[in-house]
């Protein structure tokens, strides 16, 4: 009787289980979705707030134009895009040299453990010698390369301005001296593109099969030679794949340009020639630009920005993915002829190796300037009057923190339920390999590259304009949940593959739907990879100050009220950097900022290392 009962119970359930699932399967299709519907809308309204300056200066000589004078609606943007293209270049030789370089030191030469030895008789040297012995340098490294990725770009714009530039004009030929123009750009930049091709390229050095590296030894290779003549090629599709994501990443930068580049929009002549990139020029004038031509065409300056962006992205799918290194080289006989042969053709892979651990240490020694010198600069501004009342002349933390911690708390609230609904769709929902999946995928990949300034473009002509939100922290909000969507999908898609696959078995064997399987049993397993993904959310939503200059505005005051502008506290640091007159408010908000990222790394790193004690 009590089997009758309770089958006819699981029967009641079905129907109902069956139209719970179909809701929430084309919920979550919605949520997938946004990422299409967030590229088509930004392409669709920055290129039609770019009409007017497309139909009446002309497409092709609105490009090609070497003369950019508002006033006259001469707007010419040729110099800029020549001075975009030149930075871009040289910061991703330089960062990509030292970032792949720097991947395959922390793959094949990095140490677990330091072995140091002290035998003097201080006790503190000797209590620091034990404890950077326990140090894994390898987690030291990883946790160096976030660091280093989420520093915000403010943050490194104003150490390029009081600490690079000055140190360049010392090399500077040319009346001023000041140091700035296409070298401080391209070094700045260079700096912010190494984490990104380090963290691509040592994934892609990690990819290539363990066959190949063994086989080259064992025909008779140094280390060095099968690194440098078998992986390094058979890795090259993923290290190119990581060069052109830091060329995006390099092309779309603005906020730490605009201090180092000199602001002027001419020809460069020389490494110290001042200039204005596209993005600087879009920050620039913007704040001044009216009502008339001059927006539009500040406008389809971010649209020329953006499709050179989508170019840059879509050429990632040109890449081959297969591995084409060489599985081995010539065994070498014993002659002395094949021996000077040997010895020549190791000597560049061994010159090579020293190349990649000098890079390593570059790597930590531009993080350990940073952050001991913002550390000094900002525990010395750190006055009691900067924690007291604000005013609208006067910039204090408590106004702009409030603003930051309403911002992230909308974003978080409408960004996280659109993020893990497309992440549950594409993992639990979607069929592998369909075209549906790969158009999905392409535009979360391609929102992801989309210029923090071209997001802010699109949240002043839709959120503030069309919506009329104007500057507040709810336009602000809307437009960073496009910012961190694509963030909030990946990462609560990597931790939805690592839930095993027998808890989902194990679900559908004692009879619950997919639906209650997803919420009881696989969120709850894949909760510490959805809290990572929070938590770098709110680590983009801190630093991000291009997109919320045009959209949420600068006030020094907070209300509470999210219809009203207020100021974050990356944008809070670019008033004050910028004015020049709340220097000790700059340094005492970028130590913040270096703080804050810290802690936020501190706390994924934690629970990334309680996910792997549970597995």
């Amino acid at each position: 009787m009590e089997n009758t009962v309770t089958q006819r119970k699981q029967r009641e359930h079905i129907p109902a289980d069956k139209v719970k699932n179909g809701i929430a399967k084309y919920i979550f299709i919605v949520c997938a979705c946004m990422s299409i519907i967030a590229v088509v809308g930004i392409i669709g309204y920055i290129l039609y707030g770019s009409i007017p300056a497309f139909r009446q200066v002309g497409f092709f000589k609105f490009v090609f134009g070497k003369t950019r004078y508002p006033d006259g609606e001469k707007f010419g943007i040729l110099p800029m895009l020549v001075n975009s293209l030149i930075v871009t270049a040289f910061s991703v030789a330089l960062g990509g040299t030292i970032g792949v370089f720097t991947a395959i030191f922390l793959v094949f030469w990095c140490p677990d453990k330091l072995h140091l030895k002290y035998k003097g008789q201080n006790k503190f040297l000797a209590k620091l010698v034990a404890w950077l012995n326990k140090l894994n340098l390898r987690t030291v490294f990883d946790q160096v390369i976030k660091l280093l990725a989420g520093i915000p770009s403010i943050v490194y714009g104003l150490v390029g301005l009081q600490l690079l530039v000055p140190i360049l004009s010392y090399l500077d030929t040319t009346p001023p001296y000041q140091g700035e123009g296409i070298l401080a750009s391209s070094i700045l930049l260079a700096i912010m593109v190494i984490p990104t091709i380090t963290s691509l390229s040592k994934n892609a050095l990690e990819a290539v099969p363990e066959q190949y590296f063994e086989g080259a030894l064992a025909m008779g290779n140094t280390k060095a030679q099968a690194v440098f003549r078998v992986v390094v090629p058979a890795a090259r599709s993923g290290i190119i794949s990581a060069l052109i994501l830091g060329t995006g990443r390099a092309i779309g930068e603005a906020m730490a340009v605009i201090w180092v580049s000199g602001n002027r929009a001419l020809f460069p002549t020389g490494l110290f020639s001042n200039i204005r990139t596209l993005t600087v020029n879009i920050v620039m004038e913007m704040g001044y630009a009216e009502l008339t031509l001059h927006r539009p065409a500040l406008i389809a300056t971010g649209f020329v920005l953006l499709i050179f962006v989508f170019i840059i992205t879509l050429s990632l799918n040109l890449v081959p993915k297969n591995f084409k290194g060489k599985r081995g080289t010539m065994t070498l006989n014993g002659d002395s002829t094949a021996a000077v042969t040997y010895v020549k053709k190791g000597l560049l892979a061994e010159i090579l190796k020293v190349i990649a651990i000098v890079c390593a240490v570059l790597v930590l020694a531009i993080l350990a300037v940073i952050i001991v010198y913002l550390t000094i600069m900002g525990l010395s501004n750190l006055t009691a009057s900067f924690f007291g009342p604000s005013s609208a002349d006067v910039p204090t933390l408590f106004p702009a923190l409030g603003a930051t911690l309403e911002l992230i708390a909308i974003t978080l609230v409408i960004a996280l339920p659109l993020g893990i609904g497309a992440a549950i769709f594409l993992v639990e929902y979607a069929k592998p390999g369909s075209k549906f999946v790969k158009i999905v995928r392409t535009f979360i990949d391609t929102l992801a590259g989309v210029p923090s300034i071209v997001f802010g473009l699109f949240g002043m002509i839709f959120f503030s304009g069309v919506l009329g939100l104007s500057y507040s922290v709810m336009a602000g909000a809307l437009t960073m949940v496009l910012v961190v969507l694509p963030t909030i999908i990946r990462s609560t898609e990597e931790a939805l593959i690592a839930v095993p696959v027998s808890f989902r078995e194990a679900s559908y064997g004692l009879g619950a739907s997919k639906v209650r399987t997803i919420f009881r049993i696989v969120l709850p397993s894949a909760f510490p990879g959805i809290a990572t993904a929070s938590i770098l959310a709110i680590g983009r939503i801190i630093g991000e100050s291009a997109a919320l200059i045009f959209t949420m505005g600068a006030l020094y005051t907070f209300t509470g009220n999210p219809l009203d502008s207020s100021c974050s506290l990356a944008v809070l640091l670019y008033s004050c950097a910028n004015e020049g007159y709340h220097m000790s408010e700059a340094y005492a908000l970028a130590f913040i900022l270096i703080l804050l990222t810290f802690v936020l790394n501190l706390i994924v790193y934690f629970i990334q290392r309680q996910v792997k004690k549970k597995r």
